[in-house]
């Protein structure tokens, strides 16, 4: 053990104070930012940690030096799980006296994992990788050798995306009994949610703040349409739909683009599959008519993410299920270009010969192409593979005064 002598100026007051973790504090994290305020006088700051006994003698973070100009920590080596935690500051003049603070007591939580991890060093990649667990309703973050470090314990906070300035959204679980029981949310690790969207809509996927202050999201939107006549028509038949391909008989769910007031929560703007889509276009080769038959509605454009282009004004939409996307002049609602697959409206300008399909993530990148994750499921029909293939594609876009042209710059 090693022993520390330290030469401390005692007052009869204590300078400075601890800001975090604050007293008592339970965290949900075994990253720990220590903060605390100014020591007049202070040339260099020293951190004490230590889980019991004396501070100074039992430390694990013994005489951790910090620069007098950052009155922020962040530890991220000596910390465990389910421990409690001293901690201090002492403010060091420029005599190498010792200025102490107050000494205060963190707790920190269980994890909820308990996995095994293997590490292929050849293929690692340092940082952290936060994820969303839907049907579970948590969220946590593990470090690159698979560490558990941070996770919603018991908030049901369920993390769908982040933005530039490191914001964390997504929705919480409210509970079985809400009609909406998804509301979409902005959370900080420390704090929780910061901002809640009302609630009248499903928000199933992404949802982002707007550089105007406001909030965005992709929810659901409903409709009727036909049973399109296919394989499936049968099917329907037994159940006593015409399905014919013509009578409006059957529940058809889509998507719609939310914007809320950032204050007031109420609906500013949106953008509805119903009112800019034809549903001429849906699904006939992934199999989503039989999975309505077993639903009894049909999941039509399965959209998935949305992303917001400043420079343009414009936003983008993934379509899962019609294996389209689609960019949207931003506030005027209409549509610029529709790239993928054609599905007989003829509604498609570009990207036709690309041949994604069920794709998922949408961004746009600093080079102006467009990165997503093309699933595959249609890669034997549209691409003439003999068996599923999953790809990430980076796609270059030329628009031109009839639409687009488009073409694979990297997968």
């Amino acid at each position: 053990m090693k022993k520390y002598f330290l030469t401390i100026l005692i007052f009869n007051f204590v300078i400075g104070a601890l800001l975090y973790p604050e007293n008592e504090a339970t965290l949900n994290q075994i990253h720990v930012r220590f903060e605390w305020e100014q020591i007049p006088g202070a040339e260099l700051y020293i951190l004490y940690v230590s889980e019991n006994g004396n501070i100074y003698d039992d430390c694990i973070i013994c005489n951790k030096s910090i620069g007098k100009e950052s009155l922020i920590h962040l530890e991220k080596e000596s910390l465990e799980w389910n421990k409690t935690y001293q901690w201090t500051i002492l403010g060091q003049n420029s005599n190498q006296e010792m200025i102490p603070t107050d000494i205060k007591t963190f707790n920190t939580a269980s994890p909820i994992s308990n996995t095994t991890t293997e590490i292929y060093n050849e293929n690692g990649q340092e940082g952290l990788t936060i994820f969303g667990s839907f049907f579970d309703y948590y969220s946590a973050v593990i470090d690159e050798n698979g560490n558990e470090i941070w996770n919603s314990a018991e908030d049901n906070l369920i993390f769908y995306n982040t933005d530039d300035y490191g914001r964390f959204f997504g929705s919480e679980f409210i509970g079985n009994n809400a009609e909406n029981n998804y509301p979409g949310i902005k959370f900080s690790f420390e704090d929780g949610i910061e901002w809640q969207e009302p609630g009248d809509n499903f928000i199933h996927h992404d949802i982002f703040q707007l550089p105007n202050g406001n909030y965005i999201g992709l929810g659901t939107s409903y409709g009727e349409g036909p049973i399109p006549l296919g394989t499936w028509t049968p099917l329907f038949q037994g159940l006593g739909f015409e399905a014919d391909g013509e009578t409006i008989e059957f529940d058809w769910m889509g998507d719609k683009i939310i914007e809320w007031d950032a204050n007031t929560k109420e609906e500013v703007w949106s953008w509805n599959v119903f009112d800019h889509f034809d549903m001429s276009d849906y699904d006939k080769l992934g199999g989503i008519w039989f999975e309505a038959y077993n639903t009894n509605r049909f999941d039509w454009t399965h959209a998935n993410a949305i992303w917001f282009d400043e420079d343009d004004s414009a936003l983008y939409l993934s379509s899962r299920h019609l294996n389209r996307i689609t960019k949207i002049s931003y506030p005027s609602g209409e549509i610029i270009w529709n790239l993928g697959h054609e599905l007989g409206s003829g509604d498609i300008d570009c990207g036709q010969d690309i041949g994604f399909s069920f794709q998922h993530s949408l961004t746009k990148l600093d080079n102006g192409n467009i990165l997503t994750f093309d699933n595959g499921n249609l890669s034997r029909e549209l691409l003439n593979q003999n068996t599923k293939t999953s790809r990430s594609i980076e796609i270059a876009i030329n628009e031109t005064n009839t639409g687009c042209e488009a073409e694979v710059e990297w997968e």
